[in-house]
């Protein structure tokens, strides 16, 4: 294929791979809001001028080094472009065009290793990796995903130009921002053309050295700033999670590549079902009418069966064993910093750590699918491989339906949620403590709604005065709240038995200070008190003068209150 063509089938993959991602990942996110830790930092970033951006970024680069200021800044910069672009949807797209970026990073990595048909079929096992839930939430698409996009850089530059330039595009993942890709950087020399076992070998542990040192100088600075780092849950603990980690995550990553095709197809979601069917449709035929370079003749697979030599085999297929392995060794090495995260969760924000599982599940995934497009069509029966392929990704878009359908579920519940609540607590004011019952919550799979964040909403809603000592907070009560949350002295303690909450949101409270809200044929209602608890019975906040409605209004109250169903 001539280059200028080879050029322009590219620029036609991307695009392809691009509207693929944006159905299965953004069709609906006009219908998206802010959830969990989005509710941390972007209200307030969505607030502030151009200047107060950079005064926040410089910030968290002098003060908050210890602690992903990168990570952080990239959330603020993003998020606040995206709201001066077009809103909170602006900020959506933003996220989506890094992701774009990603799997074009990628598909053009593997096409210059191997093919643009290996290339295509990684580009789509990138786009449709759910493993990972989370590619639209956005902390995660503004900030984490970075550091795949410098870690794909990386790649490149090592692999196609300056090797010392990709060292410094990956030490910013290690040392400032979303660390768990770093270590996936360690299998560069498997892509490399092989120059003989003493010059790998060389390479790899000159590779291997540098990034140690890269690794330990992180923890070291981390440590000296005052930062935590995973290791202070001690060695022994560190080192026996990594092992967990390193055998639960490649599994689930692999794993779920057939596990969500069946959860669409037991869903019986008419949405779901439809784009499934409609890229079906679209895969299959893309997959059949491309001019695909590195496809294999009749006849190849017999001839395949003969060779007793790793020597004799062809020139593709022994670079596609090297890059089996190699995905593998990424796999692997994607998981031994995720030291949080259960990484055996297969919904909601949890599932954040397979974050850096995505290049190397992908490049498994897609040698597989290359290996059994060459396998039919030594029979002749190439189109049997395409329809198997896309019946599979088809469903995969399918399950991004799922995903992004309980994504406007939960911002619909935060808005009704809001919206009944506040007519309620109008007299809330500083050291007063709203306790919701968890009975009438509604959840959803993907990601929290009124969930741990509650408490650090309510002073984004009303802008309650500098001078204020304290402000009144929202907690979602935990399920057996009632016999954990009266102290020795007669307070209501806020903690990780009682609530479900951040720990720098933990107080006491006299009881007279707290309003119980609970749950009446799926109506919320404030209860009067007593409130009866081991056969004594506790004053509730009587309701006063209204201070609320008398506030300035924030952030969140045009976005959950304004734009209320």
């Amino acid at each position: 294929m001539k280059p200028t063509a080879l050029r322009s089938h590219r620029y036609i993959d991307v695009l392809f791979l691009g509207v693929i991602f944006w159905v299965a990942r953004y069709l609906l996110s006009a219908h998206f809001g802010l959830y969990e830790d989005d509710l941390t930092r972007i209200p307030d970033a969505i607030s502030m001028n151009f200047n107060e951006i950079w005064g926040h970024l410089t910030f968290l680069m002098t003060h908050y080094f210890a602690n992903r200021p990168l990570h952080e800044g990239f959330i603020y910069i993003f998020s606040w472009l995206g709201w001066q672009i077009n809103g909170l949807w602006g900020s959506y797209w933003i996220g989506f065009l890094i992701g774009v970026i990603n799997i074009a990073l990628f598909y053009l990595l593997l096409t210059k290793l191997h093919s643009r048909l290996l290339g295509l079929l990684g580009g789509l096992a990138f786009a449709l990796f759910s493993a990972d839930t989370t590619q639209a939430y956005l902390t995660l698409s503004l900030g984490g995903q970075i550091s795949n996009t410098l870690l794909l850089l990386a790649f490149h530059v090592y692999l196609f130009g300056p090797r010392w330039l990709s060292y410094l595009l990956v030490y910013p993942i290690i040392l400032f921002a979303y660390e768990t890709p770093f270590l996936v950087f360690l299998a560069a020399p498997l892509l490399e053309k092989p120059q003989g076992s003493r010059h790998f070998w060389k390479t790899a542990l000159l590779h291997g050295a540098i990034l140690l040192v890269m690794l330990l100088s992180s923890f070291l600075m981390r440590y000296s700033r005052g930062g935590s780092i995973s290791f202070e849950m001690g060695y022994r603990e560190a080192l026996y999670t990594a092992l967990v980690q390193l055998i639960q995550g490649p599994a689930v990553a692999l794993g779920t590549y057939l596990l969500r095709p069946y959860q669409v197809l037991v869903a019986l979601n008419p949405a779901a079902s439809s784009a499934s069917l409609i890229c079906f449709i679209v895969i299959a035929l893309y997959l059949s009418a491309g001019d695909f370079d590195g496809g294999f003749e009749p006849g190849f697979l017999a001839d395949l069966l003969r060779v007793r030599k790793y020597s004799e085999l062809d020139e593709r297929v022994r670079v596609l064993l090297r890059l089996v392995v190699a995905g593998v060794v990424m796999l692997l090495l994607a998981y031994p910093l995720t030291f949080t995260t259960r990484l055996t969760a297969i919904s909601g924000r949890t599932t954040r750590g397979h974050l850096a599982g995505v290049s190397g599940a992908s490049l498994v995934l897609a040698c597989f699918a290359y290996a059994l497009q060459a396998i039919f069509a030594s029979y002749s029966h190439r189109r049997i491989a395409n329809i198997f392929l896309a019946g599979i990704f088809g469903l995969l878009v399918g399950f991004g339906i799922l995903i992004q359908q309980d994504y406007v579920k939960a911002w619909e519940l935060q808005k009704e949620f809001w919206a009944e609540l506040l007519p309620l607590i109008p007299d809330a004011s500083g050291q007063t403590a709203i306790l919701i019952q968890p009975e009438g919550l509604k959840d959803v799979a993907q990601i929290g709604a009124n969930t741990w964040n509650l408490s650090r909403v309510l002073n984004q809603v009303y802008l309650f005065p500098t001078a204020a000592a304290s402000v009144p907070r929202v907690y979602r009560l935990a399920p057996d709240w009632r016999s954990k949350i009266v102290t020795a002295d007669g307070l209501f303690q806020i903690n990780q038995e009682t609530v479900t909450a951040p720990p720098d949101n933990y107080s006491s409270f006299e009881s007279n200070n707290v309003i119980l809200i609970s749950t009446d044929n799926g109506i919320l209602k404030r209860v009067p008190g007593p409130l009866e608890i081991n056969g004594i019975a506790y004053p509730l906040k009587p309701r006063t003068d209204s201070v609320l409605p008398s506030l300035p209004h924030g952030i969140l109250y045009q976005l959950l209150l304004d734009e209320a169903p």
